[in-house]
C-alpha cells in the first residue's frame, strides 16, 4: 500500500479520535470527517488496512427473476481484488444465462457477454456506467479499491446529509459524487449508526422519456428509472479486518412498456488476503 494511502488512513483515525469524548452512535450531526473516519475505524486499524493490497473471496451464488423473468439459479461466485483493480464474477452454467463477469484491470473495463454480441441487463448497465467499476464502488468493502480507503487519488465530491430511511432502516447517508465521469447517476452510500460498517449503496439512473410526434403522444411517455441496490451483511474478522461475508445486490428498471427485477446473493466461503493474483484474472475472457 502506498506511504500516501496509509498517511490519508492515520489522518482519518486521528481526526477520529482527537475528541475529547466519542460521539454517539446515532448522532446526527457528525461531519463528513467524522463518518469516514469512522467508518474506516470499523474495517480495522490503520496497519491492517496499510497492508491489505490485494483479497480473493470465493463462495456461493445465486440469482431470482422476479420481474420480466422467472426462475432461481445456484452457482459459484468470486471476488477478487488488489488494489485498484477487481473482478466480480458470478457463475450459473446454464446456456441462457451463464452468469456475469465484471472486471477492472486498471485501466479498462471488461463486462462478459451472455450470448453472441448480447450482454445481460445487468453486464449492460456496468458497462454503459463504467464509474461504477473504475471508482471502486460495486462491492463495497469487499474489495481493496473500496475509494473511502484511498479518498486522496480519486477526490471525489461528497455530501453528508444524516440519517435516511432504506428498506426501513434508519443509517446514514453519504452522497457519492466521482471526480469526473458519473453523468448523471446518482450515487448513494449507507452506514450503520452503531457500528459504521457500509451496509449498503443505491446507484440510480432516471432517463427522460421520449418526445413523441404530437403533444398528446409526449404527454403518455414515461420516464425510465434504472436502480441498483447493493446490502452487505454477515461481518466477520480476517486478518484484523471487518469484511462483509453476504452481498446482495438487486436491479430494477421501470419504463414505459417494461419492467424488470433481478436479485442476485453470494454469500462468502472463503477468504484469501495478499496473495499473488495472476494479472489476467481482471480480464474477462
Amino acid at each position: 500500500m502506498t506511504r500516501q494511502f496509509a498517511c490519508v488512513l492515520s489522518m482519518s483515525v486521528m481526526i477520529l479520535f482527537s475528541s475529547a469524548t466519542r460521539l454517539s452512535a446515532k448522532e446526527e450531526k457528525l461531519t463528513l470527517e467524522q463518518l469516514v473516519a469512522q467508518h474506516l475505524a470499523s474495517i480495522g486499524g490503520p496497519e491492517a488496512l496499510a497492508a491489505a493490497h490485494s483479497r480473493t473471496m470465493a463462495g456461493t451464488a445465486q440469482v431470482v427473476f422476479r420481474l420480466g423473468g422467472t426462475g432461481l439459479l445456484n452457482g459459484k461466485g468470486n471476488v477478487i481484488s488488489e488494489g485498484h483493480k477487481y473482478f466480480i464474477g458470478m457463475e450459473f452454467g446454464v446456456l441462457n444465462y451463464p452468469g456475469d463477469k465484471l472486471a477492472f484491470d486498471g485501466a479498462n473495463l471488461n463486462v462478459n457477454y451472455i450470448n453472441p454480441g448480447r450482454r445481460s441487463n445487468l453486464g449492460d448497465f456496468i458497462y454503459q456506467h463504467e464509474i461504477l467499476l473504475k471508482e471502486g464502488l460495486l462491492g463495497g468493502t469487499m474489495t481493496t479499491a473500496w475509494p473511502l480507503l484511498d479518498l486522496a487519488s480519486r477526490q471525489p465530491k461528497m455530501n453528508y446529509t444524516g440519517l435516511k430511511k432504506l428498506e426501513g432502516r434508519s443509517l446514514h447517508e453519504l452522497k457519492y459524487r466521482a471526480k469526473k465521469g458519473a453523468g448523471d447517476l446518482q450515487i448513494s452510500l449507507y452506514f450503520d449508526p452503531d457500528t459504521f460498517r457500509h451496509v449498503g449503496s443505491r446507484y440510480r439512473l432516471v432517463v427522460p422519456s421520449r418526445m413523441g410526434s404530437n403533444p398528446l403522444d409526449s404527454a403518455n411517455q414515461r420516464e425510465t428509472v434504472y436502480t441498483l441496490d447493493e446490502q452487505f451483511g454477515n461481518f466477520a474478522t480476517v486478518d484484523s479486518l471487518t469484511l462483509p461475508h453476504f452481498y446482495k445486490l438487486t436491479m430494477t428498471m421501470e419504463g414505459q412498456s417494461s419492467s424488470y427485477l433481478t436479485e442476485w446473493n453470494l454469500r462468502v466461503e472463503k477468504v484469501s488476503q495478499n496473495q499473488q493474483v495472476d494479472p489476467g484474472a481482471f480480464v474477462v475472457k
